[in-house]
């Protein structure tokens, strides 16, 4: 044998077995939450001192209901936990309101990302109550290329428009005549 040959035999040996290791250190998405989005009024952590404090942290600081400030908007932070790692940079937020028998899309916009393979993305939306309305059940996913990675269901809460039902109407029309008649 050469020592070219014993080089390259080595190397790839090298490879071989380095290479699982490398593999299990790689991002990975976290079981605890995978394939759901998060949602919370506070930024969420960033990280922790371990795994387990991290999750006990996103769970007490999540929320399902979501009040309007004096502004009418809700500024939500989110947090999405995949599936599956996410191959591409691109990945839409959609938003459905859920009532009667589907869902119809309120709101969805782009998201970007500064690598592909993320297995957890963060990011944050201000709902505005023109585009959601209020008291609603509403669904918000991620998706990338038409495949939900992440879901989660979540209510905006509200003070509804107050109608008082007193309509006013001049005398002509109350006696039936239009502007036009005259």
């Amino acid at each position: 044998m050469s020592v070219r040959s014993i080089l390259v035999s080595s190397f790839l040996l090298a490879a071989i077995v380095v290479a699982p290791a490398f593999a299990d250190k790689a991002e990975r998405p976290n079981p605890t939450f995978a394939g759901k989005i998060m949602l919370s009024d506070k930024r969420f952590p960033q990280q922790a001192k371990s795994l387990a404090a991290f999750n006990a942290q996103v769970k007490k600081q999540s929320k399902m209901n979501f009040s309007e400030d004096k502004d009418k908007k809700w500024k939500i932070y989110f947090a999405g936990f995949l599936k599956t790692a996410l191959n591409d940079v691109e990945y839409m937020v959609k938003l459905y309101e859920l009532t009667g028998k589907g869902q119809q899309l309120l709101v969805s916009f782009e998201q970007f990302t500064d690598a592909r393979g993320q297995t957890s993305l963060m990011s944050s939306m201000t709902l505005d109550r023109k585009q959601v309305g209020v008291n609603k059940d509403l669904l918000i996913t991620m998706e990338s290329k038409g495949k939900v990675l992440a879901s989660s269901r979540f209510k905006i809460l509200g003070v509804g428009d107050k109608l008082s039902g007193k309509v006013d109407f001049s005398e002509d029309e109350a006696n039936g005549k239009k502007s036009d008649d005259e």
